[in-house]
This record gives C-alpha cells, sequence and structure tokens, in this order.
C-alpha cells in the first residue's frame, strides 16, 4: 500500500511528505485493525452457530407438533450450511476490505491564503 501514496506526484516541501507517509501509516494501522475485528466478528458467528448445533435438543421435542420439528430440522440444516461458509466468507470479506485500502490516490490541493489590510491599518501600526 505505501507504494501507492508515495507513487503521487513529488510534493513539494517536507511537511507535505510527511503528512503522506502519517496518512498512509494511518490507513495501514486502520486496514488491519478493520480486518480484525471483522475476523473476530465471523469467528464469534462460527463459535455461536457451534454452540446451537452442538447443544442438546429441547426436552419438548416431544411435545412439538410435526410442523414444529421440521422447522428445527430447517433450522438446524441451515445453521450447517453457513457454517460451511463461513471460512470462504471470512476469506473474501477480509480479501475484500483489504482492497478498499489497498491503492489509496493522493488527494493533495495548494492552499493559499491572502490578507487584505487597508492601507489606513498599517499607517497606523507603523506609528
Amino acid at each position: 500500500m505505501a507504494e501507492n501514496l508515495s507513487a503521487a506526484p513529488p510534493l513539494s516541501g517536507s511537511p507535505s511528505r510527511r503528512r503522506t507517509k502519517n496518512l498512509q501509516t494511518f490507513l495501514d494501522e486502520r486496514s488491519d485493525k478493520e480486518a480484525t475485528h471483522l475476523e473476530a466478528i465471523l469467528i464469534e458467528l462460527e463459535k455461536s452457530i457451534r454452540a446451537e448445533l452442538d447443544a442438546e435438543p429441547p426436552q419438548q421435542l416431544e411435545l412439538f407438533d410435526q410442523f414444529e420439528k421440521q422447522q428445527r430440522e430447517s433450522d438446524l440444516h441451515s445453521l450447517r450450511l453457513r457454517l460451511q461458509q463461513l471460512p470462504a466468507e471470512r476469506e473474501r470479506e477480509v480479501a475484500h476490505l483489504r482492497a478498499r485500502y489497498a491503492s489509496p490516490t493522493a488527494r493533495l490541493f495548494p492552499v493559499a491564503i491572502t490578507f487584505l489590510v487597508p492601507k489606513k491599518a498599517i499607517a497606523e501600526l507603523s506609528r
């Protein structure tokens, strides 16, 4: 990532270069932080799905009617499918997140300030 911002047109002055480097460092750190956070969320989701699948069936299962039993089986089947998809989704989402930060574009705008001071004020200050 660092080469993208440093490949920007040469900057005049050391403060601009430091600012660009600081921004690149910030983006790198933010990318790592978001990727870690995203992975943690998906790992937590995986743990909660595993806990639900490993949980004992409700004791009142015999009291459920046929529709409720089918719904529970359907829910468990969906959880198993979701669990199988999570590793690939985690890789895909982290890659997508890192791609967003992969090629930042430097957008630097020159700034100029012009002070308009009346001659009268300058004359008063000169005294």
